[in-house]
């Protein structure tokens, strides 16, 4: 049975929209006490499986370097926010993402596979989850790919380390038998994040601007990292796809 105290407990963490599940474990009560008011205290379905944004700040960062990389939000007319995360399907990464985004957002993603267009996408509808990457990544709505780069405001050791993670795994790519890395973005403020945080770390990278002159097509901002400095970014940073770890 649970106490006055965590009843009320329970309300408020039902309205702040919680799951059943994450309510349970933080007060150590039934699953089916922690329903019983749930249901009372919000009137709705249950929500089993209720995304959860972590508190680790690493994770955090590097939900944010994905965004960053390959993400990009629609929203509904319904108020829905659509978080779509599109990755090469011929590439192991997705499963591995796939299982991350589970892990660590307690919640499955949807996956919708376009296989004559060698795509797939992983896609949430979430406020939440919109909201985390508005308070740490800037961007013009008109021209996300462009204009993303970190918010102004102190971020963690964590969060930076995460979020150079999700960078290169999302925009980057390893020299196939050299010790090299190689990073590319059309937002050069985004490509200076990458660099700055390298240096934060001792890591010594070159950025320049690469000019594509073709019709349609907008100048990235190339970032390398060679030799010993490739070693320490893979020790430091700890790349997880497959395919960008020396």
């Amino acid at each position: 049975m649970a106490s006055p105290q965590q009843i009320q407990k329970i309300k408020k963490l039902a309205k702040k929209g919680e799951s059943v599940n994450t309510i349970k474990e933080k007060l150590g009560l039934p699953k089916s006490t922690t329903y019983y008011h749930f249901k009372k205290a919000v009137g709705q379905k249950q929500k089993e499986n209720a995304l959860k944004i972590p508190e680790d700040e690493e994770i955090r960062g590097e939900l944010c370097g994905i965004f960053a990389g390959d993400g990009y939000v629609y929203v509904r007319g319904d108020g829905h926010y659509e978080i779509t995360i599109t990755l090469n399907i011929e590439d192991d990464y997705w499963v591995e993402l796939r299982e991350f985004f589970e892990q660590n957002l307690e919640k499955k993603p949807q996956i919708i596979k376009e296989g004559d267009c060698g795509r797939v996408r992983l896609r949430y509808s979430s406020k939440k989850l919109y909201d985390l990457f508005k308070r740490r990544l800037d961007w013009c709505e008109e021209d996300k790919t462009g204009t993303v780069c970190l918010a102004e405001g102190q971020n963690s050791d964590a969060f930076k380390l995460g979020f150079v993670r999700g960078l290169i795994d999302t925009d980057g790519s390893r020299v196939k038998n050299r010790r090299e890395y190689r990073y590319g973005s059309v937002s050069k403020k985004l490509a200076e994040n990458f660099c700055s945080i390298l240096e934060y770390f001792e890591v010594e990278s070159s950025l320049r601007r690469s000019v594509d002159k073709r019709e349609n097509c907008r100048d990235m901002f190339r970032v390398k990292i060679y030799g010993d400095d490739a070693r320490k970014f893979q020790s430091k940073v700890q790349p997880r796809h497959p395919k960008k770890q020396l």
